[in-house]
């Protein structure tokens, strides 16, 4: 139980990339702009004025921990969960593809994303080698692509009219997640989920 070289490990919200991308553009097409600057005043109204903004996000997976549904000695260890063996090797099964996932079945052999083979249940009073987290395999990263498109229109110099679209994970990317880590799981090893659609909201606002 005092074995600390095993405790030495990366922190559970570990990431080694994160990119945050915002921007701003006004579009410049419309009266004083560069492209119809003399642009007819009605048609200006249509398509003039617009504001092109989004907000992109990539990041890395956070590592995995790898657990038993048991504790060795609940008096000695505090009530933790037991550690799993983990060999070393690939962790990460070669075989997995996230276009090939199946929804309607979670245990689908396709679905399976560890190497089941590098993991094992510990023997009985053992803790198990499994470090807390390992940078070897980790679980999904994060892309995703948010986009706003405005229009502002002023009436008079005490009123606006704004127009806006907001398109959410506009590129429709999905998010894998819910990695089953626990060794003594029948779906040990498993994807167990799927998340993230685009989404479309249309609004209209008026300040006064």
């Amino acid at each position: 139980t005092y074995n600390l070289k095993l405790e030495k490990a990366v922190s559970a919200d570990d990431q080694p990339h994160l990119l945050k991308v915002a921007f701003n553009y006004e579009i410049p097409i419309g009266r004083n702009q560069a492209v119809g600057g003399s642009m007819w005043k009605p048609l200006d109204f249509i398509i003039g004025g617009w504001e092109l903004s989004g907000i992109f996000n990539y990041f890395s997976g956070a590592p995995l921990n790898f657990t038993t549904s048991t504790s060795p000695l609940p008096g000695i260890w505090n009530g933790a969960a037991l550690r799993a063996n983990v060999k070393p090797g690939d962790l990460k099964n070669a075989s997995f593809k996230r276009g090939n996932y199946n929804f309607a079945n979670t245990n689908d052999p396709m679905n399976t994303y560890l190497n089941k083979s590098q993991f094992s249940d510990p023997a009985a009073l053992t803790l198990g080698n499994a470090a807390p987290y390992y940078t070897q395999i980790r679980g999904f990263g994060r892309i995703n692509e948010d986009f706003n498109l405005q229009k502002n229109l002023r009436l008079g110099e005490k009123y606006r009219f704004q127009l806006r679209a907001d398109f959410l994970n506009a590129f429709n990317r999905p998010q894998w997640g819910g990695i089953n880590t626990n060794v003594t799981s029948p779906a040990f090893g498993q994807v167990t989920s799927v998340s993230g659609n685009r989404q479309i909201q249309l609004g209209a606002r008026f300040d006064f």
